[in-house]
């Protein structure tokens, strides 16, 4: 039997994070390979809009998808999707969208934590996941982002410290656990500290403070007391 041409058939298979689907890149001489990517970061997202419907793994190229800019190279340059009701997880493939200016995914439902290669994308200018989800700690490797001028990371539940970062705009807000630079934070001193330690230490303090009222009490009364009996004659 005769063996195909890799030229005319091509396949890359993708293993989901969160599944064990496989994703085949289109066939032909030339498959594009940012469909592959998009649909592995779409595979990790819950979509009750449906506003990535028309996001099809057999397309030649994404450039008239929902929520994606193309160059004219028909590059993929800006994922846009605020206030969308996305929910799920960011996917690690966003580091393959090599060409990526602009990140916006604020005002959703994403959780998980950011992933560090969301550093490689060398090209990108604005990142904003504000109002979301994300937790754990900033991954250093965004510190390697040296086109970045805008980056939001407020209203999520991140923690540690904040990495030394080149952009102009940096808005960490709305994350009580961040410390460092530009935060107000000594990150010696914003440890999180498990609740039920946090009720063990308020509930152990309770009786201390008891105590020493207790205390007072009865020397005030006692004093009072002496008082009163040094006040009448004795017969």
């Amino acid at each position: 039997m005769a063996v195909s041409s890799p030229s005319t058939l091509m396949f890359l298979v993708l293993i989901s994070s969160s599944s064990s689907a496989l994703l085949v890149a289109p066939a032909g001489p030339n498959p594009n390979y940012e469909v592959v990517y998009l649909m592995t970061i779409k595979n990790l997202l819950e979509d009750p809009q449906g506003v990535l419907k028309n996001w099809d793994m057999m397309s030649v190229d994404p450039c008239d998808w929902n929520l994606v800019t193309c160059s004219p190279e028909n590059l993929v340059t800006r994922l846009e999707a605020p206030g969308r009701n996305l929910s799920g997880r960011l996917s690690p493939t966003i580091e393959n969208l090599t060409n990526l200016e602009l990140l916006l995914l604020q005002n959703n439902n994403i959780t998980g934590p950011i992933p560090a290669e969301v550093g490689k994308l060398a090209q990108l200018k604005k990142l904003d996941i504000s109002s979301n989800h994300f937790y754990g700690e900033i991954p250093s490797s965004v510190a390697h982002l040296k086109s970045l001028q805008y980056l939001d990371l407020s209203y999520n539940n991140l923690s540690g410290p904040v990495p030394r970062l080149l952009a102009g705009t940096l808005n960490v807000i709305g994350n009580p656990l961040i410390c460092g630079a530009n935060t107000g934070q000594d990150c010696s001193r914003t440890a999180p500290v498990p609740l039920s330690s946090n009720q063990k230490i308020s509930q152990a303090s309770l009786p201390t403070a008891k105590a020493k009222s207790h205390k007072f009490a009865v020397a005030l009364g006692s004093a009072i007391a002496c008082v009163i009996f040094l006040s009448f004659p004795i017969s």
